[in-house]
């Protein structure tokens, strides 16, 4: 029998094996890297796309913010030309009262009462006047109560006087002034 010496044969083919196993794991381990490299790489452009967008949100966000100053800033403008507007609407609207006032005055007067005072705060009225009796000063305090452009007359003060070598009623009357209603919505119109 003849022998047959397989160590050099067994010895190459464990190199052959060990090189092998070399350029799998080599092979292995590039794979890996390039993995890692391309989940990095993935990564990164996602992180880049997303603060793209943040940026571009920030931007918005900016521009809104501006827009909205904008907007506080001409609601403050409309109200205060709004309150303008109201004053002036007012202003209108009462321009004829104190002509009607007066001419409502005339009219309501009884003969032998003379106003000797006007006075106008806001739209209270003071007269102060002289009467020949309390009967006609009686009668002028009913005729504003009814007039719908005054309101209750209350009697501050009245004293017996001679005036003139005639005895008269000296009065002070305070009244409020106000609008009938039928002229409250269309006063400001005409």
């Amino acid at each position: 029998m003849t022998r047959i010496n397989l160590l050099p044969w067994r010895e190459a083919r464990r190199k052959q094996q060990q090189r092998t196993f070399i350029i799998m794991v080599a092979m292995a381990a590039v794979i890996a890297v390039l993995g890692v490299l391309l989940v990095h790489l993935q990564i990164q452009a996602q992180i880049s796309s997303q603060e793209a967008r943040n940026d571009y949100l920030r931007g918005e966000i900016t521009r809104l913010k501006k827009a909205e100053a904008e907007i506080k800033e001409l609601d403050k403008t409309k109200a205060r030309l709004l309150g303008r507007l109201e004053v002036i609407q007012n202003l209108q609207a009462s321009r004829p009262g104190m002509v009607r006032v007066f001419d409502t005055l005339v009219r309501l007067l009884p003969e032998n009462v003379y106003l000797t005072s006007f006075k106008s705060v806001g739209k209270q009225i003071t007269l102060t006047g002289v009467a020949s009796s309390n009967n006609v000063l009686s009668d002028f305090m009913r005729n504003l109560n009814d007039s719908p452009w005054f309101g209750e007359p209350v009697l501050q003060v009245i004293k017996t006087e001679t005036v003139n070598d005639v005895k008269a009623s000296v009065f002070e009357l305070l009244v409020s002034q106000t609008q009938p209603q039928d002229n409250q919505d269309g006063g400001a119109q005409k």
